[in-house]
């Protein structure tokens, strides 16, 4: 079998390809040959990739573009919400979409249509591939990301590093997030920022401060870094942030285009109250560990946040996120 991981470099992407590499690794899966490790996905990349020289009976890929030639079942992972954009969607964020991403959308789907079979991590990103492609509706299976907590099962690949100061903080509000043009975060972190000072006045008096994984020279307007209740803590790796996810008093997680969003499955199996947008997709992935909002106002976010940090939330031993039943899936032996 033919495994394909290039461009799992940051994010979602290098969270699933460390499953991946403890799945292989533990259970032994010697049939298994993966390509691609530390090279971007790019179009010599596609192409170089179908020149195998050996047959496989399935080849996989992980990062949202099929195999068209290479296997005699091919399979993928598609990821990526914005490809599969709603057309609402695409005329409200114009160009914060760039022409790169649509030229992108064009390849996926058309290579996805090569597929035997398309798994999405979500029934949202479902519905967007079968609204895009409705030729692949019967080949499309929804598996949600396997997610391993650290402190069952420590990622072993440089993700161990964890901050210091291992205390409780329980009016901090972490919002673990790579800040690109496309999420519109300027204005989601005043909204959130302007909620906070609305939670420190009175009745409630709860002075709580937001958390934010990156710098100030990414973000779109450097002045919000000099806010009272803003701290930028720059990137973490993965098992990093789960433990800041485990010492804050809830998360924030306001994105909007999103297949599947970590953050959200972790504070359901971590039981951390997750502030984010009260949409059927946060709320299949997150279950009852979502506060939720329905506009981006402050006096609503406000009040998200004054529920979440003072309401107990307990974790959820879901297996809805299991790691061996997804790889046991994705890596199936084919049919004959």
């Amino acid at each position: 079998m033919l495994v394909d991981c290039a461009g799992a470099r940051i994010g979602g992407a290098k969270r699933l390809l460390n499953e991946f590499d403890l799945y292989v690794r533990n259970q032994d899966a010697t049939g298994v040959h993966v390509v691609g490790r530390d090279r971007s996905l790019t179009a010599p990349w596609l192409a170089r990739r179908e020149c195998q020289r050996r047959r496989f009976g399935c080849a996989v890929a992980l990062n949202n573009v099929s195999f068209t030639v290479t296997g005699h079942e091919r399979r993928v992972l598609l990821h990526g919400a914005q490809h599969f954009l709603w057309p609402e969607e695409t005329r409200a964020l114009g160009p914060r979409i760039s022409r790169a991403v649509h030229l992108q959308a064009r390849v996926v789907r058309t290579a996805a249509l090569r597929s035997h079979c398309v798994i999405v991590p979500s029934t949202s990103m479902a519905e967007r591939v079968a609204s895009a492609l409705p030729a692949v509706t019967d080949r499309l299976v929804v598996a949600f990301n396997p997610v391993t907590l650290p402190s069952a099962d420590t990622l072993s690949t440089g993700d161990e590093e964890t901050p210091p100061d291992p205390g409780r903080w329980p009016t901090k509000i972490l919002c673990p997030i790579i800040i690109t043009p496309r999420k519109k975060m300027t204005g989601r972190l005043r909204a959130a920022l302007t909620a906070l000072d609305i939670l420190a006045a009175p009745p409630e008096r709860i002075d709580a401060t937001l958390l934010v994984t990156t710098r100030a020279d990414c973000l779109e307007d450097p002045s919000l870094a000099a806010h009272p209740r803003l701290a930028l803590i720059g990137e973490h790796p993965a098992a990093a942030v789960t433990s800041l996810m485990t010492r804050c008093g809830a998360i924030f997680f306001p994105t909007e285009l999103e297949s599947f969003g970590y953050p959200l499955a972790e504070g359901r199996l971590l039981g951390v109250p997750v502030i984010a947008r009260n949409t059927a997709h946060n709320r299949e992935i997150a279950g009852s560990a979502l506060i939720g909002y329905n506009q981006e106002k402050p006096e609503e976010i406000a009040a998200a946040l004054c529920a979440a940090l003072t309401t107990t939330t307990h974790p959820d031993h879901t297996k809805m996120f299991a790691r061996d039943p997804y790889f046991n899936l994705l890596l199936a032996t084919p049919k004959s």
